[in-house]
């Protein structure tokens, strides 16, 4: 009996709903009554019935993993990452993938996915599952996913792209409070169209940390009368690299609608600031400098895709899409209140409160 199938026969699904996500349908199982409700409460805006014809497929089971612990082989990160994130191998039927972190398994068998392991103490790896299988679907379509937050106001979409913990939720965040819509925290699809760039977002709420909820006074709530006390003290520096996520839920916060996960994208600033840096500079790139910026900041499925992506395509569809929008890149020392106010009087006049 292979590992999949020892997996389906101790885990039944006992409910189905779908997702319409951005133009995408999704079938959600899970066995277990809890995890399906967190599910649906997380995902309420998108919940439909169960599709006919879904683009992907998920089930997210209550249960023990099983995996041959001797045929895992760890997936490296970059030099400036902490620790190893996840193993995998590909098994008879399907590839095992291993959260190191949480003992999460995934089992990838196209076109179904089975997640596998303690989901109610690790909710995230279950939202991630689902954003990952919409991920797969989109690129299927011919979109670029970047590694980008981004909003939306009158004038179009304004994305921010970087490596992890260079402010792109921070800015998305501070933006979202001058009255702008959310689109996107961390992963953004776009594509050409005949009229421009379109960009379309992943419905996972912002995880972000003290520094940012202690920045923006209307998100300071969010943190208890302790965290506040023992937050308030510490540096911009310290709070900066200060590892400790909280979920916005930017809708229930701001109001419904706040969220709008797609929309024409306008421009696109690429961060290359840093806490060290000195002065400060957003400079517009050039043509042939926008594709290769773009290029920096490109995201891929990675070990969840069995098939082998067309690096030439992707490469293809991102010079169309970079044609349309402009690029600015960032450098110098860290100041999201800086570039807030240089997009806000340059790119994007914040609408009134209360517009739609």
């Amino acid at each position: 009996m292979t590992e999949l199938e020892s997996v389906l026969q101790a885990s039944r699904p006992e409910t189905t709903f779908g997702l319409e996500i951005a133009g995408v349908a999704l079938r959600v199982q899970t066995n277990a009554a809890l995890l399906d409700t967190r599910l649906r409460s997380y995902f309420a805006p998108y919940v439909v019935a169960e599709p006919p014809d879904p683009a992907g497929r998920v089930s997210l089971f209550m249960g023990t993993p099983v995996y041959d612990a001797a045929h895992l082989v760890d997936i490296p990160r970059r030099a400036s990452a902490a620790g190893i994130k996840e193993a995998f191998y590909d098994a008879a039927d399907a590839r095992v993938i291993l959260k190191r972190r949480t003992g999460v398994v995934i089992y990838v068998a196209e076109p179904e996915h089975y997640v596998v392991g303690d989901l109610d103490a690790n909710f995230n790896q279950a939202v991630n599952a689902v954003a990952m299988v919409f991920a797969k679907a989109m690129v299927r379509r011919g979109f670029v996913m970047l590694h980008a937050s981004a909003v939306l106001g009158e004038t179009g979409g304004i994305a921010f792209a970087s490596s992890s913990g260079s402010g792109k939720s921070t800015l998305a965040l501070m933006l979202v409070d001058r009255h702008q819509h959310l689109v996107t925290n961390d992963r953004l699809f776009i594509r050409a169209t005949p009229g421009g760039t379109e960009m379309v977002g992943v419905p996972k709420r912002p995880r972000v940390n003290p520094g940012t909820l202690l920045h923006i006074p209307r998100l300071t709530a969010l943190l208890t009368p302790d965290e506040r006390r023992n937050y308030s003290p510490l540096t911009a520096d310290q709070l900066w690299t200060l590892e400790r996520k909280h979920d916005v839920d930017v809708d229930a916060i701001y109001g419904a609608g706040t969220v709008r996960l797609r929309g024409p994208l306008r421009a696109l600033f690429l961060l290359r600031w840093s806490q060290s840096g000195r002065g400060w500079s957003a400079q517009p790139a050039s043509p042939d400098e926008s594709a290769a910026a773009l290029g920096q900041v490109v995201k891929a499925v990675g070990v969840y895709d069995i098939t082998v992506p067309d690096q030439a395509a992707r490469q293809a569809a991102l010079l169309k899409a970079a044609e349309a929008i402009s690029v600015y890149v960032v450098s110098g020392r860290t100041d999201v209140d800086r570039l807030v106010a240089f997009i806000l009087e340059r790119i994007a006049p914040p609408r009134a409160a209360g517009d739609s």
